[in-house]
């Protein structure tokens, strides 16, 4: 009888998820053609009306030394509007030359708004029209900005079209609720205070955290073309993560992040607890580490290494709405056909992948966020340069997109990355990488190099007004020394560049692939990504000395 119950239950449960998904999917279309309908007939007027909506339930639970300090649900209903006026050939959107424009195009936050959390499509409605009109006032007034600044400014390299017009698809995934979800609060309340309590006996710890959280996502998308999109994204994270301070107070972090799927794809007890034994020694090794000199010379990258430095030195200067912009510096859009890394790498984005290596991928997606199907993307292909990730945004030679356009829902959409594949045809095992290494450097006479084998993220800069550069932030990196002594701990690295010199430095991959799923948080807001890559040989690499803090370590001892 009880089995019935909780089936009969589970039932209802989810026949009512499935009709708010409907309710919501069909407010979303009827008041986008109704707007439109109704904008059409302005004397500026629009072409074309987008609406997406984020559903978000979750839990979310923080440890600290032993300590649950947070364990809370969470639910929220946003959504993003967007209104294009004029024609695809010139709207709204396109860059005013000379003008800080930049920040509108990339980082607009105005199509923004809240939705019940209760199913009430007549509130829906209220707040669709009120940010539709507001964003309709704000589109007519650019557009005549545009086609003024079009006749006063020098045109554009690039001429082709603001917008991309797409097949139109419907895609509508079953919804999972929350409470169908596997997930125990009191479970995960019990791990991640075991979890954290290992850096209790640590007293070199300053900080130490440990987080899980459960996130269903329901994903929605119309347009005026007559695309309908809705896809669940279910994931689960636990990180671990302490800090030490060091006498010259230098802050020295420490993380390890879990991704996954499916609860039973986390690591298991005895993993999580290794892993944070670990993370203590090297701490309080690093605490007392000498500090790095800035060097410039051969380096080895472990493969979570190598998958941050690809994501950030090779894949914001792929994105195509970014090549489009004369203020970027547009490295690689004239290179297709050129070779641009080895002959045996090749480069591939591919969102449609849930896990590759063994590894769960945080990019993974069926539909971007505007309307489009994720594709498979080789940009380069044994070591040529053949392509670019798209939105819908055109670029001369590349008028479609590929499935590229994301952004978080506080934001517009353009060309992002999702999951980026790193392969070789001629990988080197460990042993000859380090060999390779150690070669290079007798020869130029250096007493040692660096593995690079943690790294907690980086930024970069694409526009032609700064140095076009890098900055990848090292967490662990050691000295390997060509004499034969045991490697050594170093702090205080900071790795640097501009993309082309040091694409042209890589010499060797690796066997072992590591994986880095994350959030980028480029102009368009974060969005989850993943890079997958083998460990790299660089011959040439340059670092400098990582800002402090100039802060003194606490005074008083730790409790």
């Amino acid at each position: 009888m009880k089995k019935f119950l909780l089936f009969f239950f589970l039932a209802v449960i989810g026949c009512q998820q499935l009709m708010a998904q409907r309710l919501l999917l069909e407010t979303l279309k009827t008041e986008a053609d109704r707007n439109l309908t109704e904008l059409m007939k302005q004397p500026v007027p629009a072409y074309y009306i987008s609406y997406r909506a984020y559903e978000r339930t979750g839990h979310a639970i923080i440890a600290s030394f032993g300590e649950v300090t947070r364990s809370a649900p969470f639910s929220q209903r946003t959504f993003n509007a967007a209104v294009r006026v004029g024609t695809p050939e010139m709207d709204n959107t396109r860059q005013l030359k000379e003008s800080n424009e930049r920040d509108y195009v990339y980082s607009n936050s105005s199509g923004l708004g809240f939705l019940t959390l209760g199913d009430n499509p007549a509130a829906w409605k209220m707040a669709l029209w009120q940010k539709t009109d507001e964003l309709y006032a704000e589109a007519a007034k650019r557009h005549e900005m545009v086609k003024v600044n079009t006749t006063v400014k020098v045109s554009s390299d690039d001429q082709s079209p603001d917008f991309s017009m797409e097949k139109a698809e419907r895609y509508v995934e079953k919804p999972i609720h929350f409470s169908e979800v596997a997930f125990d609060p009191k479970l995960w309340e019990a791990k991640v205070q075991k979890y954290s309590a290992v850096f209790k006996e640590n007293r070199d710890i300053i900080e130490a955290t440990c987080s899980f959280q459960t996130e269903l996502l329901h994903k929605y998308f119309v347009d005026t073309q007559g695309a309908e999109v809705f896809e669940n994204r279910l994931v689960y994270q636990l990180t671990i993560s302490a800090a030490v301070k060091a006498d010259d107070g230098m802050d020295l972090p420490l993380f390890k992040g879990y991704f996954a799927y499916a609860p039973d794809d986390l690591p298991s007890d005895e993993q999580v607890i290794a892993d944070a034994n670990w993370m203590s020694k090297m701490l309080s090794e690093l605490r007392v580490a000498p500090v790095a000199e800035s060097y410039s010379g051969p380096v080895l990258m472990s493969g979570q290494a190598a998958s941050v430095f690809f994501h950030e030195i090779f894949g914001h200067r792929i994105e195509g709405a970014r090549l489009k912009n004369e203020a970027d510096a547009q490295t690689f859009k004239n290179k297709t056909g050129q070779l641009v890394l080895p002959k045996d790498m090749s480069v591939i984005f591919d969102p449609q992948l849930k896990e590759a290596h063994g590894f769960p991928l945080n990019g993974f997606y069926v539909f971007d966020d505007e309307g489009v199907r994720g594709q498979r993307v080789e940009v380069v292909k044994n070591g040529v340069l053949h392509s670019f990730l798209m939105n819908r945004t055109p670029l001369d030679g590349f008028p479609h997109s590929n499935g590229h356009g994301r952004a978080a829902i506080s934001y517009m959409t353009t060309t992002r990355q999702s999951n980026t594949m790193i392969t070789s045809t001629r990988p080197k095992t460990e042993k000859e990488l380090r060999s390779m290494m150690i070669n290079q450097l007798k020869k130029e006479g250096k007493p040692y190099g660096y593995l690079i084998d943690q790294v907690s993220g980086g930024f970069t800069n694409t526009n032609r007004i700064q140095p076009n550069a890098f900055n990848v932030t090292p967490l662990l990196v050691f000295r390997i020394y060509t004499d034969g002594r045991p490697d050594e701990i170093v702090r205080g690295v900071d790795m640097v560049g501009t993309p082309l010199a040091m694409f042209s430095q890589i010499a060797a991959c690796g066997k072992d692939y590591d994986v880095f799923n994350g959030m980028c948080g480029a102009e368009s807001g974060g969005v989850p990504v993943a890079s997958v890559s083998p460990s790299l040989y660089v011959k040439m690499v340059e670092t400098q000395k990582k800002a402090r803090s100039q802060s003194q370590p606490p005074i008083l001892s730790r409790p």
